[in-house]
Order: C-alpha cells, then structure tokens, then sequence
C-alpha cells in the first residue's frame, strides 16, 4: 500500500481548511467594502475636527494679537503677522465647506431636438 501525500488543502481536514479559508476572503472582502464605504463619513468626520481646531486656533490668533498690540514699537521690532496667519486660516475654513458642501451646479442650457424621426422612404 502506498502512502498517499496530502497538500495543505486536501486531505482529511480539506474541507474545514476550505470553509476557513473562505471565511476568512469573505471577511476581508467584506471589510473592504465597509471600510470603503466608510471613506467618505471618516474624511468628513476629520475635516470638521479641523474646522473645529481652527476655530481653537483663531482664539490664540486673538490673545496674539491683543499682546502685541500692548508691546511697544521701541522694544519690538520684529511682529507675528496675525493678519496674514488670519487669511490663510479662512482660506482654508473655506476650502473645507467648499468641499464639505459644494455649490449645485447651473442648469445648463439643452441642445435643442429636431423631434422628427420619421423618414419617408416613398416611391
């Protein structure tokens, strides 16, 4: 009698290394697709933690501010720009709601349709 050699797929336990292994493509495909799905409401979910961190930025842009404006120009000569730092903070606040929620877009104007599909072949 021969011995007979079994892969790592067959043989006795072929069938619960399959059902396993099918398991285990199922679950991964299956997390796939939720975590693709999930893509949009986690950007949007950490775009709006950004908005949130801006707004805590712009209170320190504001005590900034208010410091130097009581420092004397003899004593200081060189300034953060908070007016600047300020713009770059909207520009990107408004990048955000932009993206977060785009304008609709104009009707565009339909090409006008000649209506008549009707071809006299006659004699």
């Amino acid at each position: 009698m021969t011995e007979r050699k079994h892969s790592p797929i067959s043989g006795p336990d072929a069938t619960g290394k399959a059902a396993l292994l099918l398991g285990l493509l199922m679950a991964s495909s299956m997390s796939l697709s939720v975590q693709a799905s999930d893509i949009d409401e986690i950007q949007r979910r950490d775009l709006a933690l950004i908005q949130t961190q801006i707004e805590q930025i712009k209170v320190v842009v504001d005590r900034i501010d208010a410091r130097q404006q009581k420092t004397s120009p003899e004593n200081t000569r060189i300034y953060f720009d908070t007016r600047m730092l300020r713009s770059d903070l909207k520009s990107i606040t408004s990048g955000i709601d932009a993206y977060l929620a785009p304008e609709r877009l104009l009707p565009r104007q339909p090409m006008p349709l000649n209506g008549d599909y009707l071809e006299d072949r006659g004699q």
